[in-house]
């Protein structure tokens, strides 16, 4: 049995598919490349070259490439969106995964360092109880906090935190998580979702500040 979720293009005579596939009753998601038909409405020929990945390691891989992706970003190696088109309908969608932030968002959204307490729960999961921990760094983009507990790749959260005399109070997204605790706790690397204008307001005002006070330790550091 085999399932096609969506292509990406590769070049001009090849994509890269993505398949659900079922061995033996194990679930495989694989990634293969096909030479696209040199006539309209001809199905493409899957390649050799290929990779299956068991489905319970899937959300690994994900991270490890979501580190891989920060590190291009870094690197300045990625500078154009990147679109997939679905299977079934052919329409573009875009792979917010894969997108560059470029030189442009790494100055609008510096990391600036920030420890304060914070809580974090699952918003898909009524059940979900609070994970405590404490904040590395915040953005206008997002920030990186570790928590007691470790939340799946890409589930969507809701954040508390105390910002001066402002209850902060958010929802995110999960586009990393280390799979190894320290001292108890897991590092994960969370991007906002659809700020409220309280929301919003704090954290500028935030960033603003801390960016004031990082700038005047390098000027002293640098007297």
């Amino acid at each position: 049995m085999k399932e096609k979720f969506g292509r990406v293009k590769r070049s001009k005579l090849e994509d890269i598919c993505a398949v659900l596939r079922n061995v033996h009753g194990a679930s495989y998601v694989e990634l293969r490349v096909y030479s696209r038909s040199a006539h309209s409405g001809e199905t493409s020929v899957p390649g050799s070259e290929g990779i299956s990945v068991p489905v319970n390691v899937l959300p690994d891989v994900l991270q490890m490439l979501e580190r891989v992706k920060e590190e291009l970003i870094r690197r300045r190696l990625l500078t154009s969106p990147t679109h997939a088109t679905t299977m079934e309908a052919g329409e573009a969608v875009p792979l917010q995964a894969l997108a560059p932030r470029g030189r442009r968002d790494s100055r609008r959204e510096p990391r600036l360092s920030l420890v304060v307490p914070v809580g974090c729960r699952l918003l898909d999961d009524a059940e979900s109880k609070t994970a405590t921990g404490q904040t590395e760094d915040v953005s206008y983009g997002g920030t990186k906090v570790w928590l007691t507990d470790r939340f799946p790749l890409f589930s969507r959260v809701e954040l508390f935190m105390r910002i001066g005399e402002v209850n902060f109070q958010a929802r995110a997204k999960i586009v990393a998580a280390e799979l190894h605790p320290k001292d108890a706790r897991y590092r994960h690397s969370i991007q906002w979702l659809g700020l409220n204008p309280e929301a919003k307001t704090a954290l500028l005002k935030l960033t603003k500040s801390l960016a004031k006070v990082a700038q005047s330790t390098e000027s002293s550091s640098g007297q």
